[in-house]
């Protein structure tokens, strides 16, 4: 089974956001450096790299033709948007539950 374009890319825009992130803790000072050695460090970023797979899976299907920016857009943001997602349901949920009935 061939792995769709769109998905390919929205992974590679996902994995360039993580490479930026590891070059940014190699130039940070000794403080604020990541644990390179960490097994959770490299954990976070396989899951981040996961999500914007399974985003781009979920976006688009064979039948659309977008331009590849768009892919790797979605990549590059999918973390952002699945936590804007997560945070935003439950407080449109929540605030439709304290509207009163009209009854």
């Amino acid at each position: 089974m061939a792995i769709p374009e769109p998905v390919l890319i929205s992974t590679l825009g996902g994995l360039a956001v993580q490479l930026l992130y590891v070059a940014d803790g190699l130039n940070a000072p000794k403080d604020r450096s990541p644990d390179f050695k960490s097994f959770s460090y490299y954990l976070g970023i396989f899951i981040n790299v996961a999500l914007s797979a399974i985003l781009g899976y979920v976006y688009f299907d064979d039948s659309q033709r977008l331009n590849k920016v768009v892919y790797f857009h979605i990549g590059l943001s999918a973390p952002l948007i699945l936590r804007t997602l997560a945070t935003t349901i439950p407080e449109v949920i929540r605030s439709s539950s304290n509207i009163p009935d009209n009854k």
